[in-house]
């Protein structure tokens, strides 16, 4: 907020600039007329209050759809090219009025009034990139601290997870081995053993791939669905072509977590999950049935947001109406 004030403030400095300018350009040609030192002068302030105006608004507008970090060159030529054409014409119409309206005399050649007007823009361009530069710097510094933040939490959560694993899954092993002849509890028992264990293990890994997360959650799927039989139905269709991409470990699961969290799950209300791949994307969707008795904090994908913008700009998108809730979140190339 500060350099928001900051930016604007610099606009006070519009008079001041081409106070100097105008004062500079009248004892270089030796003008001492009060009349005509006023236009020179007024002159001066209106290019620099066009030229600022102008550039600070190009400058601004790139920054927000070509971000320096990731379009350099396109930046760079978009700046450059739109600058000297704004420039360009900006001058030229301020020149026909000038001459039209004012009648002020030419005292300078035409070489220097090109300097001063590409000076002035140079100074206007280099201030509101330093500007843009150290606000991006600054964000990126901060994001950086807050990840560094949110990644030590999640060890130390880590850590209180993994309290004795091999007593949990001996025990878990244990109760197989108990009920051997009942398929059905055997099969729940593996699938809590399989994600207990993924869970405990990938909080090591920063990206995993789409298949060994599609794995683990087909197990979460196994036991939810058991769990509200006939009251939950979760459809996943994501294509093989894509099973090489990654995600951060366990996103999906808790995309199906906070769908199962929000909402009503019951024989007369059924909750309906969709899980679906787009293009280099996965949307996970859900009809719609809030619960009353569940107030959203948002901190859940507020956690996925910031997992993502560690690793990309693109975004993790939310789409809500009466009827359904929808999350899309993208898929990575996997370097792992």
């Amino acid at each position: 907020m500060k350099d928001k004030y900051f930016t604007k403030s610099l606009f006070g400095l519009i008079p001041l600039v081409g106070l100097v300018i105008a004062v500079i350009y009248l004892i270089s040609f030796g003008i001492y007329d009060i009349s005509l030192s006023i236009k020179y002068t007024i002159h001066a302030i209106t290019i620099t209050a066009g030229l600022w105006l102008g550039c600070q608004k190009i400058v601004s507008i790139l920054w927000k759809k070509y971000p320096w970090e990731i379009n350099p060159l396109k930046h760079l030529f978009i700046e450059i090219s739109a600058i000297l054409a704004y420039t360009l014409l900006f001058s030229y119409v301020l020149y026909i009025l000038e001459r039209v309206f004012w009648e002020i005399p030419r005292m300078a050649s035409t070489g220097f009034e090109i300097f001063i007007t590409l000076l002035i823009t140079f100074l206007i361009t280099s201030v509101y990139e330093s500007i843009f530069f150290y606000e991006q710097w600054k964000y990126n510094f901060s994001k950086s601290i807050r990840l560094e933040k949110d990644n030590l939490e999640a060890r130390y959560e880590a850590l209180r997870a993994q309290i004795n694993p091999h007593f949990l899954f001996n025990s878990l092993n244990s109760l197989t081995s108990m009920v051997a002849d009942n398929k059905p509890v055997v099969d729940y028992v593996q699938n809590l053993s399989d994600l207990l264990r993924y869970m405990m293990t990938s909080g090591e890994k920063e990206l995993v791939l789409l298949s060994e997360e599609l794995g683990i959650l087909r197990s979460y799927i196994t036991l939810h669905l058991t769990r509200f039989s006939g009251s939950l139905e979760i459809k996943v269709d994501i294509p093989e072509n894509m099973h090489n991409g990654a995600v951060p470990p366990l996103v999906l699961q808790m995309l199906v977590e906070n769908c199962m969290k929000h909402n009503v799950i019951s024989k007369e209300r059924p909750l309906r999950v969709r899980i679906v791949a787009n293009n280099e994307s996965i949307t996970v969707t859900n009809n719609l049935q809030r619960r009353s008795t569940v107030v959203s904090t948002g901190q859940g994908l507020d956690n996925i947001r910031g997992r993502y913008a560690f690793f990309t700009s693109a975004s993790v998108e939310v789409f809500e109406n009466d009827e359904i809730f929808e999350v899309k979140i993208p898929v990575l190339q996997a370097e792992l």
